[in-house]
């Protein structure tokens, strides 16, 4: 079978949302860590790098975590930074989503359910023969948002920009929050 691939143009920005002292290229969840987040291995046969289309989907992925929150922590937002990464080639990228998923034979529960599916996921989609370099898949947080999880490979370099604290961009961060009903909690 022949996996419906979306294409990201090499050197296109994507959006990274990093805790600020990190490399912003980092491929989790690291030597030895077991799966976190939604695609990542379940055989810890590669890590996964998590980036946005843009940096509204980053951020929504990053702070919005909890729906029934309506201020996020001051601390949260002045801990991370962002960065944009730039892969020297293109990335060729499993569609989890839109008509991606019915031709794959899912639902967007690979968006919104469980992890141990989604990594189950990432583990066939790796090993298939058409090599994808990760998938695209709907934000749980936002759908109309487009994030990525792309998958360790030998052959991936990516050049990040240098990291701008969140805490330098609190008037964008800020706004973007506000679209969603939430705002910061300013220390006292």
């Amino acid at each position: 079978m022949t996996l419906p691939l979306v294409v990201v143009a090499a050197g296109a920005a994507l959006a990274r949302v990093h805790r600020a002292g990190n490399d912003p290229v980092f491929f989790g969840p690291g030597a030895g860590g077991p799966p976190t987040y939604r695609f990542d291995s379940l055989t810890r046969g590669f890590g996964v790098l998590y980036v946005g289309l843009h940096l509204r989907g980053a951020l929504v992925e990053t702070l919005l975590r909890n729906p029934r929150r309506r201020m996020i922590a001051y601390r949260d937002v002045a801990s991370r930074a962002s960065s944009e990464l730039r892969c020297a080639r293109d990335l060729r990228l499993a569609r989890l989503h839109g008509e991606g998923l019915q031709q794959l034979g899912c639902d967007n529960a690979i968006s919104t359910g469980p992890y141990d599916p989604c990594g189950a996921w990432a583990d066939a989609l790796w090993a298939h023969p058409d090599a994808p370099d990760g998938v695209a898949y709907q934000s749980r947080h936002d759908p109309r948002e487009i994030c990525l999880a792309i998958f360790e490979r030998p052959d991936l370099a990516f050049a990040a920009s240098g990291a701008i604290p969140l805490l330098d961009q609190l008037s964008a961060v800020a706004a973007t929050l506000d679209g969603y009903g939430k705002s910061i909690a300013m220390p006292p």
